[in-house]
């Protein structure tokens, strides 16, 4: 017993599992954090569809999981992704393991992997990235040359996660070059074309959760359920965001130095620099290497000890093909990226960069191997500790950051504003993280249900105009007015006191407007604006109202340093106009 446990946390990667786990688990936010967030976190109470692509294999996952008995539905639905964060790190090992490396070279770049920055703010919330990471992890996995399936196995598991993973996030089809190599050495084994038909099979299985789209129950939180092939086809495309690598907002050109910058800066950070430079070199190296005859040579001499040998090193096909995947989800994916790396642009960019890190996680494996098998022993184990605490530091220079960007802001901004709205009032936002909150707030904690929100990003999609039709006020396609504006005066004329956030600049423009809370309220033209002092006063007595129980932001912390943003936006604008 004492030699399988010792197998179990040493030679395959548990120990590291176990302490992620623990360590995810105390970082779970127990509240929701950010837009994506509170969505799903509402679906996993609820069901539903979730915006494009869907995500239904997520949703399910989170539905499952709904029993759990923790503090509140948010705690429930990150510890449901947790496991996936921890499963994710075990395959991981059990990868580089595959492609040649000892437990211990293994061990180490996943345990730097554990705690980069990234990967703990995104795996330990309710998000999609988690379960995407596992998906990749299996590929890098199921592909390698010493892969645990052979032949039409390997082919079938292949496409079985190939599309799992395609119902949940697409990006994991960047390593379609990785699992393509997987599926030609599975019928190359397999000598014929079995294989190829049991890949397909696996794919067309694994794609089977997007049936729960045409029964998924809809309701102000959700997509428009997709009750045919061809809605289904257009949800999978995301075609209500104008079709795949489709990005950020339009008409915003990207900033491809800025944004290869903050890449380059990513990998750095999550692999202490110098082991990220050194993998990137080795990687190159062995994808460009010359092939040599004969059975390939392992990337270092065999141990005596038993268990903690390397396994026959990978073919430089595999290497070759994992350098295109990092090349394809890093470099040339972000240059295309319209989010500006700066502020709230920086928490939204850097997710993206969770792919990249994960694809490094072999080639700095493979960096530990080439360094600690030319070590002796004990020089070995200094290098071992030093590396552990690299992991160790990394881990407590990271938490300071993780606790605020993890902070409770957005729970509470909605909270709050929900309770400061007048009855029966209507607010026209932009931002996922109110029209989410809102949802949230009025589907799971059952408050102030008279309110409307209006997310006007999505008033160009026909079921959204038309479900907004149904509870509010039905918009005109054409007028002669921008759309926005008819929007505004429709609402006013039923009476109904309107709120608007500060990106509603052709409202702004049209109406007069005063600051209330971190909205702006808006008034039919015509009508007297309170002065200077009695805005002063109302927004004293709203903000008197306001709980912030967690550590302050600061400027780069995500949605937290976003929504203290427009805290300070509401005063700046009561602090002009009482100089003026």
């Amino acid at each position: 017993m004492r030699a399988r446990l010792s197998a179990l946390l040493l030679q395959r990667g548990w120990l590291v599992a176990l302490l992620a786990a623990v360590l995810y688990v105390w970082l779970a936010p127990s509240r929701i954090v950010d837009g994506d967030n509170a969505e799903f976190v509402t679906l996993s109470q609820l069901g539903g569809a979730a915006h494009p692509s869907g995500y239904p294999g997520y949703v399910l996952w989170l539905r499952l999981w709904s029993w759990l008995p923790l503090r509140s539905p948010a705690e429930a639905a990150a510890v449901a992704t947790i496991v996936f964060s921890v499963a994710q790190l075990v395959v991981l090992h059990a990868a580089a393991r595959a492609w040649g490396m000892r437990p211990l070279a293994a061990s180490l770049a996943v345990a730097l992997f554990m705690a980069a920055p990234a990967v703990l703010a995104m795996d330990t919330e309710a998000e999609v990235f988690a379960p995407n990471g596992l998906v990749v992890a299996l590929v890098l996995w199921l592909a390698a040359a010493a892969g645990p399936l052979r032949g039409v196995r390997r082919a079938a598991a292949l496409g079985l996660v190939a599309g799992l993973g395609m119902t949940n996030q697409l990006t994991c089809v960047l390593v379609a070059p990785v699992g393509l190599l997987g599926v030609v050495r599975g019928v190359r084994e397999a000598g014929g074309a079995r294989a190829v038909a049991a890949a397909v099979g696996g794919l067309v299985l694994g794609w089977t959760p997007y049936l729960y789209l045409v029964v998924a129950p809809e309701h102000q939180g959700t997509w428009c359920a997709s009750r045919s092939a061809g809605s289904i086809l257009e949800r999978f495309l995301r075609e209500d965001y104008g079709g795949p690598g489709t990005f950020g907002p339009q008409g915003v050109a990207p900033e491809p130095l800025a944004q290869l910058r903050v890449l380059v800066a990513s990998l750095g950070r999550a692999y202490a620099y110098v082991p990220a430079l050194a993998a990137v070199i080795v990687l190159v190296g062995l994808a460009l290497r010359r092939p040599r005859l004969g059975s390939e040579p392992r990337l270092a001499p065999p141990t005596e000890r038993p268990g903690e040998e390397p396994g026959p090193r990978e073919p430089r096909a595999g290497w070759m093909t994992l350098l295109a995947c990092l090349l394809i989800s890093g470099p040339l994916m972000v240059v295309k990226f319209n989010y500006p790396p700066r502020g709230i642009g920086m928490y939204i960019v850097e997710r993206f960069h969770l792919l990249p890190i994960e694809l490094l996680v072999i080639p700095v494996a493979a960096t530990f191997e080439l360094v600690l098998a030319r070590l002796p022993p004990v020089r070995r184990a200094l290098a071992t500790l030093a590396t552990v605490a690299c992991v160790l530091v990394a881990v407590g220079a990271s938490l300071p950051h993780q606790l605020r960007a993890h902070a409770p802001a957005v729970a509470y901004e909605t909270e709050w504003l929900v309770q400061q709205l007048p009855p029966d009032a209507v607010v026209i936002g932009s931002s996922d993280e109110l029209y989410n909150g809102f949802n949230y707030e009025q589907l799971i904690e059952h408050r102030r249900a008279d309110v409307v929100f209006v997310q006007w990003p999505m008033m160009g999609i026909d079921w959204y105009r038309e479900r907004l039709g149904a509870r509010l006020v039905r918009l005109p396609l054409e007028g002669s007015e921008p759309a926005s504006v008819r929007l505004a005066r429709l609402v006013l004329a039923t009476g109904r006191p309107l709120f608007v956030d500060t990106r509603q600049t052709i409202v702004l423009h049209n109406f007069p407007a005063y600051p209330f809370a971190a909205l702006m309220r808006v008034m039919p033209v015509g009508s007297p604006l309170p002065d200077a002092l009695e805005v002063y006063a109302m927004n004293r007595a709203a903000f008197a109202r306001l709980r912030t129980p967690y550590p302050a932001p600061g400027r780069e912390d995500g949605w937290p340093a976003e929504v203290h943003r427009k805290y300070a936006e509401t005063w700046d604008l009561i602090a002009r106009e009482l100089a003026r």
